[in-house]
């Protein structure tokens, strides 16, 4: 059975319908940040902090490669996580890609006062032209999207109804 691989920039609500997909589909959810930071014991900003983001996306590399290994997953990506042509590959071969499509405001209004490594050394305009920049890559990654402007419930209703087009759901 494919794995679900939902991506998105941050504040998209990757984990929330991620959340909402494994219980309608009775699928295990794993998000790729939280198993990095169990596998290595530390969390994403005292890594980015201690070792830098290289030595962060060597370890998610692994992540992507581990956990494309499994079957019958809904995965919830980094924001940056498919921004890597290998890791974004690896996912692919494991499964179906799904772009959560959110614009910026609806996204920064949601991440502007957590703890990120990029949202704490940015500004909201630097934030926007990451935001500008990453999307475009997102849509070619992308086999399915779904518009997560709308409620939650509505998003995860989205994609199942993609996924069973493909003959993926479930």
């Amino acid at each position: 059975m494919d794995n679900v691989v939902l991506f998105g920039f941050m504040g998209c609500g990757k984990s929330t319908v991620g959340a909402l997909l494994a219980r309608k589909t009775g699928r295990p959810l794993l998000d790729t940040d939280g198993y990095l930071e169990q596998k290595y014991g530390r969390s994403i900003p005292q890594i980015f902090a201690s070792d830098g983001e290289e030595a962060f996306r060597r370890m998610e590399r692994q992540v992507c490669r581990e956990l494309a290994g499994r079957e019958g997953l809904i995965l919830c990506c980094g924001g940056g996580t498919v921004l890597d042509e290998e890791n974004a590959d690896i996912l692919a071969q494991s499964g179906v890609m799904v772009f959560l499509d959110a614009a910026f405001p609806l996204c920064y209004d949601r991440i502007r006062e957590s703890d990120r490594p990029l949202v704490r050394q940015n500004s909201r305009e630097k934030m926007q032209q990451i935001f500008d920049r990453r999307r475009p890559v997102y849509l070619s990654r992308a086999q399915v999207i779904a518009d997560a402007s709308v409620s939650p419930m509505q998003v995860a209703d989205a994609v199942l109804t993609a996924l069973r087009r493909k003959g993926t759901a479930g």
